[in-house]
């Protein structure tokens, strides 16, 4: 049988971009968990595991280098037998084992794109922790494929008909090439970007820790506005944080009443707390990370569809938070319809545009916001893969049907402390707070 071969579609390049500027490879890895509150049976549960591999094609994705040049193709099914089961005593010994688990790089290469444990935990709990390569999943992916997995397991405890399958990814690949291989369109977004950044003055850096860091302190007596991009020494921990129900709530309410995207007014409220934290910096260059899912057969579908875009922030402290969010929220909705340019080609009109270093990012923040929906007995968790080449990568993980929103902080240990970040959270949450209680404020009366 003749095998087809596919380049990468532009969210599986943006990975590809940081695994080459980056000497720890690790990062190309995503690990996540769900526990359940309920007993499971392992042994039901890898059937229903190799079930999900049969139904979704991305878990059957592969990789080969053909002439240089990184080339993937898909099985027609592959298994999993003697899932590793494991049980922890104390909850050192889990987090123990996951930090071993995290420090080698998925061996993608080799054919191996998926890492699946079960794990009884230190508390009575039962977990399947996952490990995969992002180039077949994004975080979004990974929480459709755990849907997946849990439906087929009840399905197959209660000897009931399976449930509908999700979409191919491979017929999502196709689409995304030819968009890709377009050139009329590439030209368009490149015109488009090299305009956009022309209008707008040279932005600042501007990260969780303030200018309390010894290593921004150096950049600023350089005079220098960013900050480089640690490729090396890019060790992380993960934070996670909540928002409390009780203002979850409230922002769910504020944004249904005044018809705002939850995930804009998220962003730009964290982009005031990074501002008020860098002593009013105006102008940011957060990197937005968007799951570009744009209609109904993209959203029930797993794989990696995320994509970068470089959020350009403007705060006028002197127009009321209303003003400010639908300005960002119009500039968004412009920026959503260039959505594909590549990252590295968006570095380079940077460094163009303000003469600036290509080995410098104006990113302070990396942001995404992921929606999701799991049953209240299932609780999803994501891990710190323990590199990132930016100082910070901030995922808002909202679940629906709990109304629950979990930040997960994912930050450099050279630059972040764990102290700065709970700072950091506390601020937003403060913020939020006075801007859901008093919707016509000024930017200006915004206090830490």
């Amino acid at each position: 049988m003749e095998i087809n071969y596919y380049e990468l579609n532009p969210s599986q390049e943006v990975v590809m971009l940081q695994l080459k500027f980056c000497l720890h490879k690790r990062i190309v890895n995503i690990i996540s968990s769900i526990t359940s509150e309920k007993e499971l049976d392992f042994k039901i549960m890898e059937k229903a595991f190799n079930k999900v591999v049969e139904r979704n094609d991305c878990l059957r994705l592969r990789f080969i280098k053909k002439k240089g040049k990184l080339l993937q193709y898909f099985l027609d099914n592959d298994m999993f037998d003697n899932i590793p089961q494991l049980t922890f005593n104390s909850k050192e010994e889990q987090e123990k084992f996951i930090k071993k688990i995290r420090k080698s790089a998925i061996k993608y290469l080799k054919g191996k794109v998926i890492e699946p444990y079960f794990i009884k935990t230190y508390d009575g709990k039962d977990m399947i922790l996952l490990k995969v390569c992002h180039l077949i999943l994004d975080i979004y992916g990974i929480n459709m494929i755990f849907k997946d997995l849990f439906e087929v397991y009840e399905a197959l405890i209660s000897n009931s008909p399976l449930p509908s399958k999700l979409n191919s990814f491979e017929e999502i690949i196709k689409k995304d090439l030819s968009k890709k291989n377009n050139k009329e369109l590439i030209n368009k977004n490149r015109e488009f970007f090299t305009k956009y950044l022309q209008e707008r003055e040279q932005p600042w850096y501007a990260g969780i820790h303030g200018n309390n860091s010894k290593i921004w302190q150096k950049q600023l007596n350089k005079k220098r506005q960013s900050m480089p991009m640690f490729l090396i020494n890019s060790d992380t921990e993960g934070y996670m944080h909540e928002i409390d129900n009780k203002t979850c709530e409230n922002i769910i309410k504020y944004c249904n009443n005044n018809h705002y995207s939850i995930a804009n007014f998220m962003f730009y409220s964290m982009s005031i707390c990074a501002s008020k934290t860098n002593n009013n910096v105006k102008n940011m260059l957060p990197l937005e990370l968007c799951n570009c899912r744009s209609n109904a057969f993209e959203k029930n579908c797993a794989g990696t569809k995320v994509q970068s875009i470089a959020c350009y922030t403007t705060l006028d402290e002197n127009k009321n938070f209303k003003e400010n969010l639908e300005a960002f929220s119009l500039n968004q909705m412009r920026l959503y319809r260039y959505m594909g340019f590549s990252d590295s080609a968006f570095q380079m009109l940077l460094h163009k545009t303000y003469n600036s270093s290509l080995l410098e990012t104006y990113y302070s923040i990396a942001f995404s916001f992921i929606p999701y929906r799991m049953p209240s007995h299932l609780h999803f968790e994501l891990y710190s893969n323990g590199k990132c080449a930016l100082p910070a990568y901030i995922a808002l993980l909202y679940n629906l049907d709990k109304n629950c929103i979990q930040i997960a902080y994912d930050c450099q240990t050279k630059i972040i402390t764990e102290e700065e970040v709970s700072i950091f959270h506390n601020n937003y949450i403060s913020i939020i707070n006075q801007i859901i209680s008093n919707p016509d404020i000024k930017l200006d009366d915004i206090v830490l």
